[in-house]
């Protein structure tokens, strides 16, 4: 007989990818136990994430750090027993999740209720109640899917999918016609996971020669982004949203796009969990993130890599190579393929 949930937590970076995964393990957790009261704790950037997560008001976002007592109080007085508390999993080999986070976690939890995954730290072992191992080659939406095993939990949710809040007129107020564009978007939150400005001008420049004419490419990214996304759209026509658009108006235009060609970043995401034609960019690090285990082997997406540029392993660096190597034009024809019937 499964124990019923009263109260749950979700502990996750701060960035867009890892608290959809944390949405998605609570959104099984909701469809079982609706009452539940259900939260994830960021340690910052908590506006955006609610930005994000505005079509589920049912998931309470909670930004606590060590340096808000107030908040740290105002979670413990919400959440403390917890019947269920869930850390993140490490993303970095030989890394770990904070142990500020996971020492929090343990306090909020009820005796048996912590469940958090393998990492370098020592300190798991008298930590948590149930720990779980990390495999690199299992999709990532898996290990949330042991998690809610693990506390002896179905997983009604087979995929982590995504609701939004709609609104047809972003489309019109920004002067695109629905189902007449496609969004690219080449801004990830550092270089290191990046395409450069001369390759991602490559790829425009080859999607603009390719598409019909009515179909208009569409620049997105944060306002940081915005010059580069003008410079990169300078003299094609292009529509430049960076710095111009919420989440939620991005959840809107991906719905109404033809489909998304991005690196592997919170807009790749947002467009895979909408269920949109995909073409993604990525590094040769997180591939499983991509594989089919995470969004089913049916999802409409398209990867690229150039692991071969990393064949003894990841070379970080500025724009590396195992993303920026990526023969732009394939990616053109294949997006154009994908996007158009």
């Amino acid at each position: 007989m499964i124990t019923p949930i009263r109260k749950a937590l979700t502990f996750r970076a701060s960035s867009i990818g890892d608290c959809l995964m944390g949405k998605y393990l609570l959104e099984n957790i909701h469809t079982q136990f609706p009452k539940a009261r259900l939260g994830i704790v960021v340690a910052n950037r908590g506006a955006m994430i609610r930005d994000l997560l505005a079509a589920y008001p049912w998931i309470e976002v909670i930004e606590a750090n060590r340096r808000s007592f107030e908040a740290l109080l105002s979670l413990w007085r919400d959440f403390h027993s917890g019947d269920l508390v869930v850390t993140q999993y490490t993303g970095k080999h030989g890394g770990s999740f904070s142990f500020m986070s996971k020492l929090v976690a343990r306090m909020l939890a009820r005796h048996g209720g912590l469940v958090g995954f393998a990492d370098a730290s020592r300190w798991n072992g008298v930590l948590y109640d149930r720990l779980l191992p990390v495999h690199a080659d299992q999709a990532v939406a898996e290990h949330e899917r042991a998690a809610l095993r693990a506390a002896g939990l179905r997983v009604p949710l087979p995929f982590p999918t995504l609701a939004f809040l709609r609104d047809d007129s972003i489309v019109t107020k920004l002067g695109l016609r629905s189902g007449k564009y496609v969004i690219t978007h080449f801004f990830a939150s550092g270089a290191g996971r990046s395409t450069s400005l001369g390759k991602s001008r490559e790829l425009i420049l080859a999607l603009s020669k390719e598409l019909p004419k009515d179909i208009t490419l569409v620049v997105s990214g944060s306002s940081a982004d915005r010059a580069s996304a003008l410079a990169l759209s300078n003299g094609l026509g292009a529509k430049v949203v960076a710095g111009d658009a919420t989440l939620q108006n991005m959840f809107n235009l991906i719905d109404q796009s033809c489909g998304v060609v991005s690196v592997d970043t919170g807009v790749a995401h947002m467009a895979a969990q909408l269920g949109k034609p995909l073409v993604v960019l990525r590094t040769c690090l997180g591939p499983n993130w991509w594989s089919p285990g995470q969004y089913g082997s049916d999802a409409p997406v398209t990867v690229f890599s150039c692991d071969t540029a990393c064949a003894g392993g990841h070379i970080a660096k500025t724009y590396p190579a195992c993303i920026n190597a990526i023969d732009m034009q394939k990616v053109s024809e294949n997006a154009v393929r994908r996007f158009l019937p």
